[in-house]
């Protein structure tokens, strides 16, 4: 590795650690309540079987009632002018085949970015990060990934983000907190909207590819650990070790301050969290239809977490001379990931 990129992962590094350190400071400026499990949920979850069948947590949902809406692209997607005009936008919207307590969180909801003239060719299947909070700004990754290549975007909502944010409360706010029933919940609502909305692209005759970043990489590994649907896959620094996550980064810290006031430590955490842990399963496609990609500076998906993802699963992985927040805009991931596209879809 040249100097160059050596200084330029300590930076990105460096810039990570600033963003996530005063976005907790944000958060405690507005007082975040602590978020606690509900001691009976909490109580089944610690006597559940840690050997868990996937298929069992992850339950194949029914095809989707889908409703499509034309509308504009948001703003900050339109100044990708040159991709953008190929393609009509819908609004899209299904019921999700898990409930939750939080109505404004149980219709699943996308952005659906179809080209002209290509209504049933390939589509990505995009599952963004956390607490992205500007659904235009989160559709500029596929956007300028897809778009050259001629594919179909669907840009899936995870739960409790954009539309889907409870009222009073941030976007992602309460997709991980100290209430890990909560999370485990959330997490088996996003596979099953993601494969609904897969159910539905193939219906109407398209091949579909996954890509994740983040907290939806590691939605993404949990949903191709259950699902032979898709031609292909993508994970973009995907938080696939939650103990890690949880208790490593600066972004979690308040997360750790609710899960302390409930005598969880880290130990305990990541023996709740367990199921959710891809590495423990295998892939329902071909491991060479997946290619993972590790930031060398990342301070939230670490790099030796992603490194024993990459050799438990088997599967292609590249690494990128930046930090967590950068890695999708490296040159290099982009263009990785545009031929891994091109080679499968």
């Amino acid at each position: 590795m040249t100097r160059i990129e050596n200084s330029m992962e300590w930076a990105l590094g460096g810039l990570d650690d600033a963003v996530f350190t005063l976005s907790t400071f944000m958060w405690e400026l507005k007082r975040k309540p602590p978020y606690l499990s509900d001691t009976t949920e909490l109580a089944r979850l610690q006597t559940a079987p840690i050997r868990l069948e996937p298929q069992a947590l992850f339950v194949p949902p029914p095809s989707p009632v889908v409703q499509l809406t034309p509308t504009r692209l948001p703003r900050m997607a339109t100044q990708l002018g040159g991709l953008s005009r190929h393609y009509q936008a819908y609004n899209l919207s299904y019921d999700s085949a898990i409930q939750t307590g939080y109505p404004a969180n149980n219709m699943a909801r996308a952005i659906y970015l179809e080209r002209k003239g290509a209504e049933n060719g390939p589509t990505v299947i995009y599952l963004h990060g956390w607490m992205e909070f500007e659904a235009g700004l989160s559709l500029r990754l596929p956007l300028s990934w897809a778009g050259p290549l001629g594919l179909n975007i669907l840009a899936l909502h995870l739960p409790f983000h954009f539309e889907r944010t409870p009222p009073g409360k941030l976007s992602g706010e309460l997709s991980i907190t100290g209430n890990l029933p909560l999370g485990i919940m959330g997490m088996q609502q996003a596979v099953s909207d993601v494969r609904q909305a897969l159910y539905w692209l193939k219906q109407r005759g398209s091949k579909v590819a996954l890509i994740g970043k983040s907290l939806g990489g590691l939605i993404g590994a949990m949903t191709l650990a259950v699902e032979d649907g898709f031609e292909a896959g993508i994970l973009v620094v995907p938080a696939t070790s939650t103990r890690a996550s949880i208790w490593q980064s600066r972004y979690t810290r308040l997360v750790r301050r609710d899960l302390a006031q409930q005598g969880l430590d880290e130990e305990a955490t990541a023996r709740l969290l367990e199921v959710i842990r891809p590495g423990r399963y295998q892939p329902a496609i071909d491991p060479q239809r997946i290619l993972v990609f590790k930031a060398n500076a990342d301070r939230v998906c670490f790099p030796t977490d992603t490194d024993l993802f990459a050799e438990q699963w088997g599967v292609p992985m590249l690494e990128v001379p930046s930090g967590h927040l950068t890695a999708p805009f490296v040159p290099r991931t982009r263009r990785a990931s545009q031929q891994h596209l091109q080679r499968f879809l």
